[in-house]
């Protein structure tokens, strides 16, 4: 899928992607194969021309072994590495400083976002990439009477959601919800689920992934599987 309005969001996050690859010697091709991804579109996203998916980012943060949240934000300059962040702690006890200065606070203005192929756009919550954790505010465009998502994701880690405005579909294994507005949620995100909106009406949601590394639960679920074989795979 091209990118328009959002070449700049994600030429930082295809650099970064590509890093990380290099860093990894991993080809365009290998990573392409792992994530069941053509190399072209792997490629092209690289390069700020195209965007995952939701399932697809997901399967590609696994395989490269970097943290969600550090795809958010400016791309790093060829030839430089990105500089550690101080501690929160260690800035406001060593200076006479604003929290936003010292990465504590984030104005709404200045929400790094990443917006996704044929889903929803991603705003961090947090000024300073966190290691372990995901704190974003989801944002689902309109999409009257729409289906739900081909494909299920399934990653590392435990999610936490709550709606402020709108209705969600959820989907986590075989159970289904309509989430409205002030309802919430809790679940392994190991277990294959998927999210979509189907009415007229923006839906956003602020959700925490709390991360956990665990190999075993990096495997992804097909919506075109029978009802069968995703009983077998739960």
């Amino acid at each position: 899928m091209a990118v328009s309005d959002n070449e700049g969001e994600w030429g930082a996050v295809g650099e970064r992607l590509r890093v990380a690859r290099e860093g990894r010697g991993m080809s365009v091709r290998e990573l392409s194969r792992r994530v069941d991804v053509s190399a072209s579109h792997v490629s092209q996203v690289e390069r700020g021309l195209a965007s995952f998916s939701v399932r697809a980012l997901y399967n590609v943060v696994n395989e490269l072994g970097i943290s969600m949240d550090s795809l958010f934000g400016q791309a790093v300059p060829a030839g430089e590495e990105a500089l550690p962040l101080p501690a929160d702690e260690l800035v406001v006890l060593t200076m006479d400083t604003s929290l936003e200065e010292a990465g504590i606070v984030l104005r709404r203005a200045k929400r790094p976002t990443i917006s996704l192929a044929s889903g929803p756009r991603w705003e961090r919550l947090t000024a300073k990439p966190e290691s372990e954790a995901e704190f974003i505010d989801v944002i689902y465009a309109p999409a009257l009477g729409a289906e739900p998502p081909k494909d299920f994701v399934r990653h590392d880690g435990r999610e936490y959601g709550v709606i402020v405005r709108g209705q969600l579909n959820v989907q986590v294994g075989f159970g289904t919800s309509l989430l409205r507005e002030g309802d919430s949620i809790a679940f392994d995100s190991s277990l294959p689920h998927r999210f979509w909106n189907s009415t007229n009406d923006e839906v956003e949601a602020i959700w925490f992934v709390l991360d956990r590394h665990d190999d075993s639960s990096h495997e992804q679920f097909s919506s075109v599987a029978s009802a069968n074989h995703l009983h077998g795979l739960l």
